[in-house]
């Protein structure tokens, strides 16, 4: 596979910080919630919380994580 000018391009662009009110991210590389399956009962553990950190010195930007839970007549119960 070969690099284009528009792949450059882009790749500045995702390296770029972003800033929305007071937040301010280092790039523009978000991850999406990915450990479902690593929290049993719905609660996470070391291991998430490993997890997440390692992506995070990886370099991502945002890192969206999830919570579990369900919701009856307007209470929140964790799963």
């Amino acid at each position: 596979m070969t690099s284009t000018p528009d792949d450059s391009r882009a790749a500045r662009l995702l390296d770029r910080p972003f800033t929305l009110g007071d937040l301010t991210l280092h790039n523009r590389i978000a991850m999406a919630p990915v450990t479902r399956q690593f929290s049993p009962g719905g609660v996470p553990g070391a291991d998430v919380a490993a997890y997440y950190a390692r992506r995070a010195r990886g370099g991502a930007g945002l890192i969206i994580t999830r919570l579990t839970g369900k919701v009856e007549r307007d209470h929140f119960h964790h799963a």
